[in-house]
Formats: C-alpha cells, structure tokens, sequence
C-alpha cells in the first residue's frame, strides 16, 4: 500500500514539477525527485513492514483479514498526511529563515532541526496511522500458534535495509551541513544518485554479512533486538570510519601525494570493516535463537 500510495505521489510530484519548472528544466527536477521518493519509500516500507511485524509479535497474532477499503483508507491517510507535512516542514522553515537567517553557527542548528523534524514528520505519516490500524482492527486478527520462525534471508533484509536507511540519512544530512544547502531535499540531484549506489553497495555488504551470521531458521522477529543490532553495528563503523579520517588526514598532511588513492584505500578498508562489525552487532545485539 505504501508502494502504490508513494507511487501516487511521484507522478503528482513530477507533474507538479514540471509544470512549475517547464520542460527545459525538467532533467533536474526529475534527478532530485527521483533520489527524494526512491528514498523515503526505502524507509516507509521498511518502517511499515518492521513496525507490522514487531506489532504481531507483541501481541501473540498470526496476521490481519483487513478489507481492501481499509487498506486504501490507509493509503490515503499516507499521502494526505505527507503533503500537509510536507507543507507545515515549508512554512516552518521560511519562518525560521525569516527570524534567525544562516550565518555560522544558525546553519547547523537549523539544518538539525529540520532534519529532526522530518523524522518526526515521517513518523506521523507513515508509523503512527498503522498502529492505530493495527490497534482497531485487534480484535479481527487471528492468533498465532507458537513462536514465530523466520528465515534468515528475511532477517538478513531488514537489517542490511535498515542500516542502508541509516546511511541515506546520515549522509543526507552531512551533505547539508558540510556544503552549506538550505534548502532542497535530504538528498538530491548526482549527489544523491552517488550516494544511492553507494547505498547498494552497503547494503549488499551488510546482507552477505548478516546472512552468514544468521541461522536458516530464527525463532521470533524481535524487532527491538534487531534494531539495537544495528544501533551497535552503526556505532562501530562510524567510530571505525573517524579513525580511518584521522589517519587519511596524517598521511594527507605528511605525505603530500596520492590523494585519490589513500581516499580509495580507505574507502575500501571502510566497507571490509562493515563485514565483522555486522557480524559483531548480530552477535553483541540480536543473539540469535536458532529453531
């Protein structure tokens, strides 16, 4: 429902775009909205589908007979709901540039709190009306017979997903303050379509990582526990990564030369040290019940 309900929005973005912008500048347009949606339907989806399974496990329920109008209600909260938001996050920001400006120190703080307010925005679109759904339609789910088992391939998903939602943000939000964007999404034009496929590159890293670490069957989703595995996966590899910058910085400043080959020696050394630190996170984080 979010795919169709975010599809929805594309085509309306994109049609609003390029009436507003015009054919000529149309290529752009299409470039950031792209990254944008592409973005945030990675994380609603997987929002929606960790929260659904963390909600059924919690409360003992097999799954929901939910009526297709249901459903489309839903879809429509969704996309009401974002465009309202999207319109406060417009108002509030024009509102804040009028009263305190951009220089120094405000551009960092203000770049923070706009982006703890789309989180909050994401929140109330996407996670807060399913669990209202969840919670009123309680009484027409069927219960569950035992533990639930997953397989380790789905397991392995959300935890690659999830720490590559992780990167998109923190890498949105480093492109903002780091090079000075006010205004625009979290992510956009080549910028984002760089960060995407480094983004893929993460996530397959993380997936292969997880998938060895996992058992073929586990007994129980346990989201909280699946999340604090990628809270202490994430730590390590962004302590890991400041290491890796004050070294690349020494050699910079001593060395002189070779630039662009310690930035892709390190760069490399970064994604081989995603490997056990997944494995660390799952170990230190989820610790795995086999069935």
């Amino acid at each position: 429902m979010i795919l169709a309900a975010g599809l929805i929005g594309v085509l309306v973005s994109l049609i609003g775009g390029l009436v507003n912008v015009g054919l000529s500048d149309s290529g752009a347009w299409l470039r950031y909205a792209a990254v944008y949606w592409i973005t945030h339907l990675l994380m609603a989806g997987l929002g929606a589908y960790w929260l659904a399974q963390a909600y059924l496990e919690r409360h003992g329920l097999e799954g929901y007979r939910l009526p297709a109008g249901l459903l489309a209600s839903y879809g429509l909260t969704y996309l009401l709901l974002g465009w309202a938001i999207g319109h406060v996050n417009g108002l509030l920001y024009m509102w804040i540039y009028d009263q305190v400006g951009f220089h120094g120190l405000r551009h960092w703080l203000v770049n923070l709190g706009m982006w703890s307010f789309g989180l909050l925005g994401f929140c109330l679109q996407v996670l807060l009306p399913l669990w209202l759904l969840l919670h009123l339609l309680r009484d027409k789910a069927e219960a569950a017979v035992g533990a639930v088992q997953l397989s380790a391939v789905r397991l392995a998903c959300c935890f690659a997903l999830a720490l590559a939602v992780a990167y998109l943000q923190l890498a949105g939000l480093a492109t903002r303050l780091l090079s000075g964007m006010n205004t625009g999404y979290l992510l956009e034009g080549w910028d984002g379509a760089i960060n995407l496929a480094q983004t893929v590159v993460v996530a397959l890293v993380a997936f292969f990582a997880a998938r060895s670490a996992l058992p073929e069957q586990v007994r129980g989703f346990r989201g909280g526990r699946l999340a604090l595995a990628v809270l202490i996966t994430l730590a390590l590899w962004i302590g890991g990564a400041l290491l890796c910058a004050i070294a690349l910085v020494a050699l910079m400043l001593f060395g002189g030369t070779g630039e662009i080959f310690l930035l892709l020696a390190f760069g490399a050394l970064q994604l081989a040290l995603l490997w056990p630190f997944s494995r660390l996170g799952l170990r230190w984080g989820y610790k795995t019940q086999a069935v």
